[in-house]
This record gives structure tokens, sequence and C-alpha cells, in this order.
């Protein structure tokens, strides 16, 4: 090989093993961005039915019912209602063995969750085994955004 051709072969490696290590560092870097800036505090929507907002309950993370889609569900006793409890860190941005109370059908199931991203976060609920389950999306959301906000 000449010595042109050898200082290009070189170069292009260079530029291969440059993109390379910029393309890892971004990956490394987008997930520690996400997890370092979520704080679970606030209020939460989940899927346009319901909205809790999170309190500590001794080592785990709680949420109270503040909003229901359906008026006629919006009673003394529902507004308020711990909707959400047990739930544990399992991770820097995710909680496992919670549970869930579904104040449309009245049924309590498992839950755990994980963060999508500041404002998002996949809430799995389910009955005995999460393969078996739903995925509820909860969006976090300014405090008495929305009409009918529980009193």
């Amino acid at each position: 090989m000449t010595m042109p051709m050898l200082n290009a072969t070189m170069e292009r490696c260079m530029r291969y093993l440059l993109l390379a290590a910029a393309t890892l560092a971004s990956m490394l870097s987008v997930p520690m961005r996400v997890s370092a800036a979520v704080n679970p505090d606030g209020t939460w929507l989940v899927n346009e039915r319901v909205a809790f907002e999170v309190f500590p309950c001794q080592d785990a993370l709680c949420g109270r019912i503040v909003w229901l889609r359906n008026p006629q569900l919006r009673t003394h006793g529902m507004c308020g209602r711990t909707i959400i409890w047990g739930l544990t860190s399992d991770g820097p941005a995710q909680w496992a063995n919670g549970w869930f109370f579904d104040p449309e059908n009245g049924a309590t199931y498992n839950v755990s969750a994980h963060v999508d991203g500041e404002d998002r976060i996949s809430a799995r609920i389910y009955r005995g085994f999460s393969v078996f389950g739903r995925t509820e999306i909860l969006t976090r959301i300014e405090s008495r955004s929305l009409s009918g906000w529980c009193e």
C-alpha cells in the first residue's frame, strides 16, 4: 500500500470509530437522563379515566383519587380513596409489588410500573401473572387541571 492510500484507510477507520463511540455514548446517556429526571411526585392521569395524586406511605409509593371521568363515581367515598399502594422501588425508574384499585369496576389488581419519560409512566396491571394483564399509560398533569375535580 502506498502512503496516501494508507492514510485514507486510517482516516476512514478513525471516522467509523468516532461514529461508533458517539452512537454508543448517546445510547448510554438517554436512559440515564430519563431516570435521573423522573420524580413520581405530582398528579397522574390514568388512561383518561382517573387521576391520582402521589403520596409517600411507609417505604412505598401510594396515590389517592383526585378526579374521576365518570361523574357518578365522584362520591365522598371514592374521592380521596387510595388507588395505588405498596409500590416499592425496583430500580432507578421502576416500581413493583404494588396494588391498583380500579374505581370503574371495583376490582383490585397487582401493579408494577416503569418510567417512559419525565411525564409518562407505563403501569402493568394484572392478577397473578403480569403476562395476562394490561398496560395503562400514566401521564403527569397539573393539579386541578380537569373539570369535576374531587373536593
